[in-house]
């Protein structure tokens, strides 16, 4: 008759196969994770901001603040208007909840960017800038939406 292994090499192998479940989750999670931003400083870029019922540019002629995110960050304290985010982890980014009084949720509407007519498909904080850009922030609901 063979011999059964006891309790605790059954929860030592758990242990084991559920450390390594994990790991395996952890390194997927890090792979996904999108790529930093080269620091640089770009020239020309414009920011367009359309909220509800307002109307904003604004124009970095020269600026190391070379994300989408980072260029409303500039333009709200150069123009005095508020913005406020949620800083995520996993995956990491920057999510806007609000520009200038405008929350994400009412009416259905919230807030997203477009970079030269192309949607946002990552963080505002990824999204790198290039000379001449145009970022678009537009408070809308995906029905609304366009670039």
């Amino acid at each position: 008759m063979a011999r059964r292994p006891s309790e605790r090499v059954h929860a030592v192998a758990f242990v084991a196969v559920l450390v390594v479940v994990i790991a395996g989750l952890y390194a997927a999670v890090l792979r996904m994770q999108p790529a930093p931003v080269s620091s640089s400083v770009i020239h020309d870029a414009r920011l367009d901001l359309e909220g509800n019922g307002w109307f904003l540019q604004y124009r970095a002629v020269s600026t190391a603040n070379n994300t989408a995110f980072a260029i409303l960050v500039e333009a709200s304290h150069a123009r005095g208007f508020a913005v406020t985010f949620v800083r995520y982890e996993i995956p990491a980014g920057v999510f806007v909840t609000g520009i200038n009084g405008s929350l994400n949720g009412e009416a259905g509407r919230f807030w997203q960017y477009w970079v030269n007519g192309v949607y946002g498909t990552v963080a505002s904080d990824h999204q790198g800038l290039q000379d001449g850009d145009t970022v678009r922030w537009s408070y809308s609901s995906p029905q609304e939406a366009g670039g």
